[in-house]
């Protein structure tokens, strides 16, 4: 799998300087207090009330504390759905099979800052008076461990929030692709964006889950329904996709906007890419097999289960072959 490109688009800035959004700008760091710099100097200029700070989740402002369950594995065992469904590291049939194990690794794993500090940093922010919103990749599904370990690490998004009317209470379809304006968005940026069939989302307590779509087409409905529209906007995220889409998203619109490539966790997920995934897969089993053993499911066929040790015997180099 590639590695997230490092530096903006050329075309991208070129359409900063045609829409009047020169001042927008891109940034790469491994520090979230660059972020805040940012926040700042937009408060001190617009105010802050019309400044709003965007945070992913994953590698951002949590990452778990092992590799199981981590953001990296995830797109790990979604690679080998796609290009390799017969591999034995695979934990999962198919794609909903990789959500149920997902969500059983967040229930039961926890997660942690990537920087020690990160939370009093948020909480400099808010402090100004900046309303925040948090933009996750993450279905409805995970909401529970997700605020939960939010709380756990001593973020408090609720507090803070954007203040936004008339969002569907529980699980809600983003957009309906017949009638984009009713949520914000043009028929056109439906094209420029890609997006067809909307997948489910929600919105509460100051974190947006999207279900992996469109991150800026998800930001532009979240700002249709604000009270007051933004003058400028800091988003942070550890993927360079996500960071590209919102400020190519936002900018259009004419919004002040720096978006911050977060790397912070860069080396890690590098390490877990290239690295041995014996470890990981073995782990997984051992879960597995204990599970099935105190609610008394099901054994595997001998057959499934001589393909499950097969995969914990892989060398370091056929593991690193393996994607």
């Amino acid at each position: 799998m590639p590695f997230r490109q490092p530096t903006l688009p050329l075309a991208l800035l070129t359409l900063a300087l045609a829409t009047g959004a020169a001042a927008s700008e891109y940034r790469e760091s491994e520090d979230f207090a660059d972020a805040v710099a940012a926040t700042r100097a937009y408060a001190e200029r617009f105010g802050a009330d019309e400044t709003l700070l965007v945070v992913d989740i994953d590698n951002t402002l949590l990452t778990m504390q092992g590799d199981l369950g981590s953001d990296q594995w995830f797109e790990w065992q979604e690679h080998l759905l796609e290009h390799e469904p017969a591999s034995p590291h695979l934990v999962a049939d198919d794609f909903g099979g990789l959500l149920e194990a997902q969500g059983l690794l967040f229930r039961l794993g926890k997660m942690r800052p990537p920087q020690e500090n990160l939370p009093k940093l948020v909480r400099e922010v808010q402090g100004l008076g900046v309303p925040t919103l948090v933009l996750t990749s993450r279905g409805p599904g995970f909401r529970p461990s997700t605020e939960r370990e939010i709380a756990a690490a001593g973020y408090d998004f609720a507090s803070t929030c954007l203040a936004i009317q008339g969002v569907p209470e529980g699980v809600f379809m983003p957009y309906d692709p017949k009638k984009p304006s009713e949520v914000g968005l043009t028929a056109d940026e439906l094209r420029l964006f890609a997006l067809r069939k909307p997948r489910e989302a929600s919105l509460a307590n100051g974190v947006f889950m999207t279900s992996g779509q469109h991150k800026g087409a998800m930001l532009l409905t979240a700002l249709h329904r604000a009270e007051r529209m933004p003058k400028a906007v800091v988003f942070v995220d550890d993927h360079g996709r996500h960071v590209h889409r919102v400020y190519d998203a936002l900018v259009r619109r004419g919004v002040e906007t720096t978006v911050v490539h977060y790397r912070r966790e860069d080396d890690r997920v590098a390490r877990f890419r290239y690295g041995d995934k014996g470890e990981v897969t073995r782990r997984w089993r051992r879960l597995e097999s204990a599970i099935e053993e105190v609610f008394e499911l099901p054994q595997k066929t001998a057959e499934a289960q001589e393909t499950h040790d097969h995969a914990s015997a892989l060398a370091p180099s056929e593991a690193g072959a393996a994607h």
